[in-house]
């Protein structure tokens, strides 16, 4: 969509016929800019689910941690062993006790296992074991998008909706927007809770 001024002053979009003549409807700014609130709104989670899903999530970092931290130590172990295996079948290999034959077999599988080791455990070292704050920083956003919305300015609202959407369609006075996860799963459950409360609010008290 594209900006045009009508009447000197107020501002509507309108569909930029790029693919063709189209029946879509202009916009004011203020109505799109609301609808676009509509969207930011739908991936708001309260406090208290912030809250708990924070608590969860610095549960499953320190599984995660403990993980990385076994897994490197047994690695680690295994690499010290390996190490001490080549050495002593190099001494013995010196000293005649092992062919040279025994000797090319058993250290070409020993160093083959111990170049996977420590491959292993450069893995374990370079996960990403701290997103226990990159996720906090998620629902901290879906806690206050929309309140930041309301208050910034037009760049700034962009970027925020940039963040939220992968694609966002308008057509005849409708918003179709596609979230980027997570906030797709956000967005969902907002949605679910909008649509139960509602049939709650409707529904007959039981006999």
């Amino acid at each position: 969509m594209t900006p045009e001024i009508k009447k000197g002053k107020y501002i509507y979009y309108h569909c930029t016929g790029y693919s063709g003549d189209c029946d879509n409807v202009y916009v004011r700014e203020e109505s799109l800019s609301e609808l676009l609130g509509d969207v930011v709104k739908q991936v708001y989670i309260d406090r208290e689910q912030v809250e708990d899903i924070r608590t969860a999530l610095l549960a499953s970092q320190k599984d995660k941690v403990d993980y990385h931290k076994s897994s490197v130590q047994a690695l680690q172990d295994r690499e010290k062993h390996l190490v001490q295996l080549i050495d002593r079948a190099y001494e013995d290999k010196l000293s005649g006790s092992v062919t040279e034959d025994l000797w090319n077999r058993k250290s070409a599988a020993w160093e083959n296992e111990l170049a996977n080791v420590r491959l292993q455990q450069r893995a374990h070292q370079g996960a990403n074991s701290n997103y226990y704050e990159f996720g906090v920083q998620i629902l901290e956003l879906a806690n206050k998008a929309y309140s930041l919305f309301l208050q910034q300015e037009s760049h700034e609202k962009r970027r925020l909706l940039n963040t939220l959407l992968s694609n966002c369609t308008f057509y005849r006075g409708t918003l179709c927007p596609t979230y980027k996860t997570p906030f797709d799963i956000l967005a969902k459950g907002s949605s679910f809770e909008s649509k139960r409360g509602r049939r709650g609010s409707n529904s007959r008290p039981p006999t």
